[in-house]
């Protein structure tokens, strides 16, 4: 692998097209906010603006803009950790999987989810009627991801069933993501662009002990670079039905911000990982278990790692993308990729292991030959 080949693949295959990318952004950006907006006359706990995150907007997206992320804001403000506790709730026996009170425990929550409380929110939500019937979002005092997402995706359902949107837009069903998924077709692009909204807790939560971050004898990020991290702290996506996810979008945001500003090839290194992912290591018939926000994590712990300017240099991008690879690699075998902010969280766990073991044959193939991959 060198730097020769690594370029011209980049240019061929990753940068952005700039004309395509801006007419779809000029696109995307007024439907958005006019199906926010319609969710938000419907229901006020649900704000107008959101957070824009991904590979778009943290500058990681490969070859055209076809893919938006939004986290979409719940107004409950910011929030502080409790004492935790046992919740006697679940879905019941009917077929629409009603939420209802229970007669035994739900389990412990996993590493990195959590219960969330909200007495005095659901008090005024209570007394305001926002929380009445099906708009409920509460059972006893916690928030309950799984009604969050139900509010929020039939709203979006309505707003992309009005006559204007009805043959431009399609939504997907509620699953395990945290997102409500829509796919748009403009009349004049080739394929479908996607745009995830995904409902969030902007809880600012502060970092505990247990997620190890920043680790103590660590020389990346810069002391001001984790200062302002840790004043944005940690956020609540609704992934899954009765636990709230953490979500560390923003302060991922904020740790790519200027992470390039002295022309190192950081970014560069990540783009070029995303594009021999979808061409390479995992192919269009593979099942998707490997994502880009397992790469995103894999640049974290190598920048942690390789702290300094100079190993970043724009004429050591290949060699960062080759030990970049083994330390993905490496995290496959083991079966095991940290989550950055959180250790005690592994990206992995509920992935397919057969078929990480063949993304990981198909890497060390690419190691073993990289020169016939990168031909383009």
């Amino acid at each position: 692998m060198d730097n020769y080949s690594l370029n011209c693949y980049c240019d061929k295959k990753v940068l952005l097209k700039r004309l395509e990318t801006k007419r779809n952004v000029e696109k995307v950006l007024p439907l958005v906010d006019e199906i926010l907006r319609y969710v938000h006359s419907r229901d006020k706990r649900f704000l107008i603006q959101p957070l824009r995150v991904g590979s778009y907007d943290t500058r990681l997206k490969v070859e055209k803009a076809d893919e938006f992320d939004y986290n979409v804001i719940v107004d409950i403000g910011k929030l502080v950790w409790g004492s935790g506790g046992k919740r006697y709730y679940g879905f019941g026996n009917t077929r629409d999987k009603v939420v209802e009170k229970k007669g035994y425990a739900l389990p412990d929550p996993p590493v990195g989810q959590y219960f969330t409380q909200i007495a005095p929110i659901r008090k005024k939500w209570d007394a305001d009627r926002l929380n009445d019937g099906v708009a409920s979002m509460t059972f006893d005092d916690d928030i309950v991801p799984i009604k969050v997402k139900r509010i929020f995706k039939s709203l979006v359902g309505e707003a992309v069933n009005q006559p204007k949107f009805r043959n431009l837009i399609s939504t997907d069903k509620i699953s395990s993501s945290p997102a409500t998924t829509l796919s748009v077709k403009f009349s004049d692009t080739g394929y479908p662009i996607s745009i995830d909204l995904c409902p969030m807790i902007e809880s600012q939560l502060e970092f505990k002990p247990e997620f190890h971050w920043p680790r103590p004898n660590s020389q990346w990020p810069s002391q001001e670079k984790r200062m302002i991290i840790k004043k944005i702290g940690a956020n609540e996506i609704a992934k899954e039905p009765f636990y709230w996810t953490l979500s560390f979008a923003a302060c991922e945001k904020e740790l790519l911000e200027g992470i390039d500003i002295h022309g190192t090839c950081r970014k560069k290194s990540q783009r070029i990982m995303k594009r021999l992912k979808e061409d390479v290591w995992c192919p269009p018939d593979m099942k998707n278990e490997l994502t880009s926000y397992h790469l995103k994590n894999v640049l974290f712990w190598e920048c942690e790692d390789r702290p300094s300017e100079t190993e970043w240099q724009q004429e050591l991008l290949a060699e960062r993308v080759t030990t970049m690879t083994y330390r993905l690699l490496g995290y496959l075998q083991r079966g095991n990729l940290p989550l950055y902010f959180h250790t005690g969280v592994n990206l992995l766990s509920s992935k397919d292991k057969d078929v990480l073991h063949q993304v990981a044959t198909n890497i060390k193939s690419f190691l073993d030959h990289p020169q016939q991959y990168l031909s383009v």
